[in-house]
């Protein structure tokens, strides 16, 4: 029979936690769930330690570039600034939309882009046998490489509309121009 069984729904009590699971604890009502770490939201530490991990290994490559030759390290680090000038500013974006002030998100950051200078002293101090200077290359081209095929070619292929399209291949075919600019001329580049 419809309508038997409408009874009112039970009413919950939130001060009362000695009942609560340790893992489930009953909130007070103006409380929101906390999944922070060192207070930080997921996004902004994953974008921390990611953006750390990365800059290491752009400092990887520039000291080993250097060590191969003065030109070649030019050309490295021309090439790690054209990729990182947008690529900060992007983490920097995220991280203020994560929920983070002004102030904290800069310091993240930068604290986060130190890291390439831990990474070229390693690469200064290790790379100075042409074996060990492949290792770098090949560790660092291949990052590049997947970060470049599983982030952002995907975002490529959701792009929509002839502009963004227009605009992105053209960002592309300029970057493939600059490498080869560089690549080519590469000798004749002095300081």
């Amino acid at each position: 029979m419809p309508g038997q069984f409408n009874c009112p729904p039970p009413v919950m009590t939130y001060q009362d936690n000695s009942s609560a699971h340790p893992l489930f604890p009953r909130m007070l009502p103006d409380q929101k769930p906390s999944n922070k770490t060192f207070g930080l939201t997921p996004v902004a530490l994953m974008i921390i330690i990611g953006d750390g991990i990365h800059n290491f290994a752009d400092g990887l490559a520039i000291g080993a570039s250097f060590t191969s030759s003065i030109s070649a390290g030019i050309a490295t680090s021309i090439a790690v600034f054209c990729h990182e000038l947008p690529h900060e500013l992007g983490d920097f974006a995220v991280l203020l939309q994560s929920g983070l002030s002004f102030k904290k998100a800069v310091i993240l950051n930068l604290a986060s882009a130190l890291t390439a200078f831990a990474g070229l002293y390693v690469s200064l101090s290790v790379s100075h046998g042409e074996e060990a200077q492949r290792w770098i290359f090949a560790v660092t081209s291949g990052m590049f490489l997947y970060i470049a095929l599983v982030d952002l070619l995907p975002q490529l292929i959701k792009t929509t509309g002839h502009l963004n399209f227009t605009l992105n291949n053209i960002g592309i075919l300029l970057g493939f121009a600059i490498m080869l600019v560089i690549a080519v001329f590469e000798e004749h580049i002095k300081v």
